[in-house]
């Protein structure tokens, strides 16, 4: 059961935008989770700081 869990997880990745080198990659267990990240970010403005979908490939 754990195993079609994951496959519905958002996972995305922190990165620095000068080098593109990745600084964290996270999971997210619900999409509230993900929406009050997205809104936190959007709201602290990092800067040199951004975050993408991570490839399941």
């Amino acid at each position: 059961m754990t195993r079609f869990r994951t496959l519905n997880q958002k996972v995305i990745e922190l990165f620095d935008e000068k080098t593109g080198s990745v600084i964290r990659t996270i999971c997210f267990q619900s999409p509230k989770e993900f929406d009050e990240f997205v809104k936190g970010f959007k709201e602290m403005r990092y800067p040199g700081y951004g975050w993408r979908y991570r490839d399941k490939g």
